[in-house]
């Protein structure tokens, strides 16, 4: 059932966003003459609603960390929750390190690490290249200099050693999951893992091992009831010196694992 109060809501923020009206001319001149062409997006922008596509992919936008983000339905929509990584980094890394976000999507994680830190090398991996078009979407409107898009399945194209810090927010539901029911709109491709959702994380993790400088960091987000198995793969890969972090809900949400040197 459609949430007649949020569908206000979007329709208000797509009034000011996309067709540009004043507060004045949404709530206080009830005789404001729309315009065709508007008209014709405003009927398109409700047929989109009821069909419960996300009021991201409508704007094709996505704000993240301080910044606005294309986005449409060939990668997700940013969380609020994957902000505790780029806050993360920006508190505990030097200056002048090699980073790489691991299926980078949008970019977004990646992309606000690089303008955030000026003086880091940042790369986004991804396998899709849909996502790897998004991201140079995103690194050229932002006019991002320090973070390269490459298309590559996970880690597998670099050399070893090379990266002081790895970061992803992988597929991490599993096959069967009911939180997908809300999200048919979004790439299943960056929703779902296999072996209970887990699989791609393992994939990670492996692959860190090889290509992360000994002593370095990799930070991963997951599922909230994932966090004692995400341990055990980063302990079976000689991760040491776990952290976890909570969301903005108090759940587990991404754990943090140094390599041992």
């Amino acid at each position: 059932m459609l949430d007649s109060q949020a569908i206000k809501k979007d329709f208000i923020f797509f009034l000011k966003e996309k067709l540009g009206f004043t507060d004045n001319e949404i709530y206080i001149n009830p005789n404001i003459v729309i315009k065709n062409k508007d008209k014709i997006l405003i009927e398109k922008f409700l047929k989109q609603k009821e069909e419960g596509i996300p009021l991201d992919y409508i704007l094709n936008s996505s704000k993240f960390y301080e910044y606005e983000f294309f986005v449409d339905s060939r990668v997700l929509i940013p969380r609020p929750e994957t902000e505790i990584i780029v806050d993360y980094v920006n508190n505990h890394f030097p200056s002048s390190i090699n980073v790489l976000d691991a299926g980078t999507g949008s970019g977004c994680i990646g992309i606000s690490i690089a303008l955030q830190n000026p003086s880091f090398k940042v790369y986004g991996s991804d396998y899709s290249e849909d996502a790897i078009d998004i991201a140079f979407t995103n690194k050229n409107h932002l006019d991002v200099k320090n973070f390269s898009p490459i298309l590559a399945d996970w880690l597998s194209c670099f050399k070893t050693k090379c990266f002081d810090l790895i970061v992803s927010n992988p597929p991490y539901i599993a096959e069967g999951d009911s939180h997908l029911e809300k999200l048919i709109h979004e790439p299943k491709i960056a929703l779902v893992s296999k072996e209970n959702g887990l699989l791609c994380i393992k994939k990670i993790v492996e692959q860190s091992n090889k290509i992360l400088k000994n002593g370095g960091t990799l930070i991963i987000e997951h599922g909230y009831q994932q966090q004692n198995d995400v341990e055990v793969i980063f302990k079976r890969n000689k991760f040491s010196k776990i952290i976890n972090l909570k969301d903005l809900q108090s759940l587990p949400r991404i754990t943090i694992g140094t390599l041992e040197k």
